[in-house]
């Protein structure tokens, strides 16, 4: 745990090089003996230091990673969480229609915690300047139309399309 919290200090305070290094590390240690809960959340770290990287590729197949992790240790809170960074990393990939409906997924998952996007303060940032560009992108109604017809979705049905990414599911 402490050296969980210390890679979220390194990549809170912009020393992403050693966040990453030491994360991998640990990472290894982790799946060396099956334990889920802190390789979920360093998938996290590694995707949020891939997208301040702009490492797009990398930083959606992380998020993939700590949502097949959580979704086996049924995690909603950090569920929300990585939904949020696959909707930023999708973004950065140029897929804005994917990015709307993971931002949707997330709003459902969100609610089911009952802390509508709290999420981590780095995230804060970055989730509202995606936005931001997706609107832009996508005009105002297209990207709220994707958000409530994926908030309006089994919230399994969205983990299920999120973890394996493809095409958006039909209305």
């Amino acid at each position: 745990m402490c050296r969980l919290v210390r890679i979220f200090a390194l990549t809170g305070t912009g020393r992403l090089d050693q966040a990453r290094s030491e994360a991998l590390g640990l990472h290894e240690v982790c799946a060396a003996s099956d334990e889920h809960w802190t390789r979920s959340y360093l998938d996290h770290q590694l995707a949020l230091i891939a997208v301040l990287e702009g490492r797009t590729l990398d930083a959606v197949g992380h998020a993939r990673a700590v949502l097949h992790a959580k979704r086996h240790i049924g995690d909603d809170f950090g569920i929300a969480m990585a939904l949020d960074l696959l909707a930023i990393a999708l973004s950065d990939a140029g897929e804005e229609r994917s990015a709307a409906h993971a931002f949707g997924a997330a709003l459902r998952f969100w609610e089911t915690v009952g802390h509508p996007q709290r999420g981590t303060p780095e995230m804060a940032a970055l989730r509202d300047a995606c936005e931001e560009r997706l609107v832009h992108a996508l005009g105002r109604q297209e990207y709220e139309r994707l958000l409530d017809a994926a908030a309006e979705r089994e919230p399994r049905a969205l983990l299920s399309w999120a973890t394996r990414g493809g095409p958006l599911p039909p209305r």
